[in-house]
């Protein structure tokens, strides 16, 4: 988004990526073949602490949008209300809405299609309405002409789905950009405090190393949460709130079994539907459908339990939850570059969160009629078939690490501050005390948002990218 803006704008604009480039033609559903091309480190990376937690994260040009699911929300607005409060600058309704609507208008943000969230919209829906929730509602994605194949997670065959290397990447390209895939940066170039550009590593056609050398007046990082601090700290960035104050939105999961339905899950999008009366509480539920490998593969259960399991896959409802988290994390250098050392630890707010997300979700499987409600966990999948049974489980001694925890959405390692006592950079996305480093990624986004953060992201680095141009230019004339 920020290459666009930049080069929109009439800048030279030189893009730099780890990983390669790749089209819908790789993306085949194969899942050997495409996670090892669009994961980092095979989509292993984990938080760890009082539970574990995997975060997957992309590698590839489109980075970890080429295998979200496609969900797009706005900052909401209690957040954008905190980021004033803390004095980070002006962040109203009113001053992002443009920023929004520009970014909603590439992605060619819509509503997802009824006939292809499947089942599953209906029986929540239905759960839902009985339990008195009343904003039930098919969700915002970047998919014009989805086909429902579900594949959103492993790259869209189809390229319906406009993940920025087939949305913002080709129009920065169409407007002058220049785009290196296959480099990785290596280390930022000097003159006392102002970054003079940058050098990267990567490999010519014949695999020999060679050394990519830009120089540029501005350098915007954008290596994701996990990375950015790491990279910044490598280069001599000294800042205290570096690498930490990272949020993950915890997220939970909860199946049910349906006799008498057939969910279509390998031929429905993963995450179409929600309900989101508890968002502003920091409570959301959404879609979490997965393909049939990850169903029958990513569970701890063995013989006749993982026959049944899989045997079921047509009539499992999949649906989760996520919290906008108070807890706090840190990110340091680990023993690979591919997995850096991610320490997170749940706290007890945000524990019972989850258990409320666990209660409400097994209650709507209820209402909606399920004959079995399942409760994945790392030491096994607790079965439930009534209220009262849901009720004894979440009353006995419970721990994060009894549940299965995932999360998609890092944040916050490198986030916007008042000032160096603050945050690692300021409003404008510039990093506290250097001249002409940026920081657009998850990692400069201030706090936890409870909302899917690719909109966020996007509309963040576009309104800093449109005032770095207007300050290059300043400076030019």
């Amino acid at each position: 988004a920020a290459a666009y803006e930049l080069a929109s704008r009439g800048l030279a604009v030189v893009i730099v990526e780890e990983g390669q480039y790749y089209d819908r033609s790789h993306f085949n559903g194969r899942l050997t073949e495409v996670i090892p091309k669009l994961y980092r480190a095979l989509g292993s990376n984990c938080a760890t602490g009082n539970a574990i937690i995997p975060v997957p994260v992309g590698r590839n040009v489109g980075g970890t949008t080429t295998i979200n699911s496609g969900t797009c929300m706005r900052t909401p607005e209690e957040v954008l209300a905190d980021w004033q409060a803390r004095g980070l600058g002006d962040f109203s309704p009113a001053q992002m809405t443009p920023w929004f609507e520009q970014v909603e208008e590439v992605l060619k943000v819509q509503a997802a299609k009824p006939e292809h969230v499947g089942a599953i919209g209906d029986v929540i829906d239905r759960g839902a309405e009985a339990l008195g929730f009343q904003q039930r509602h098919p969700l915002n994605r970047n998919a014009e002409g989805c086909d429902g194949q579900g594949l959103c997670q492993f790259g869209c065959p189809t390229d319906a789905k406009q993940s920025t290397n087939v949305s913002y990447i080709p129009r920065a390209l169409e407007r002058g950009a220049f785009l290196f895939s296959g480099f990785r940066a290596e280390r930022l170039h000097w003159q006392g405090d102002r970054v003079t550009g940058m050098t990267a590593r990567g490999r010519n056609r014949d695999g020999r190393s060679i050394r990519l050398t830009v120089k540029s007046r501005a350098v915007v990082a954008a290596m994701g949460t996990f990375f950015t601090p790491l990279f910044l700290r490598d280069q001599g960035i000294r800042n205290r709130h570096l690498g930490r104050h990272l949020t993950l939105h915890p997220a939970g999961v909860v199946n049910a079994i349906f006799p008498d339905r057939d969910f279509a899950n390998s031929r429905s999008i993963p995450q179409g539907f929600g309900v989101t009366d508890w968002g502003k509480d920091g409570l959301m539920f959404e879609g979490g459908s997965v393909p049939l490998a990850g169903h029958s593969l990513l569970n701890n259960l063995y013989g006749e339990d993982w026959v049944r399991f899989t045997e079921d896959y047509q009539q499992t409802a999949y649906f989760g939850f996520m919290i906008r988290d108070t807890s706090q994390g840190r990110v340091r250098r680990g023993p690979h570059r591919d997995w850096p050392l991610i320490r997170y630890r749940l706290n007890d707010q945000d524990f019972a969160q989850f258990l409320r997300g666990v209660d409400t979700l097994a209650r709507i499987y209820f209402a909606a009629g399920a004959r079995e409600v399942l409760v994945p966990g790392l030491n096994g999948m607790q079965r439930l078939h009534s209220v009262p049974e849901l009720e004894r489980f979440l009353a006995g001694p419970l721990k994060p690490r009894d549940f299965l925890i995932t999360a998609y959405h890092p944040l916050g390692t490198a986030r916007l501050g008042r000032d160096a006592d603050d945050g690692v950079c300021d409003a404008h996305h510039r990093v506290h005390g250097r001249q002409g480093l940026y920081v657009m990624d998850g990692s400069a986004v201030p706090s936890s948002l409870g909302a899917n953060p690719q909109v966020t992201i996007m509309a963040l680095a576009s309104r800093a990218a449109a005032r770095l141009a207007d300050h290059l230019q300043e400076h030019q004339a």
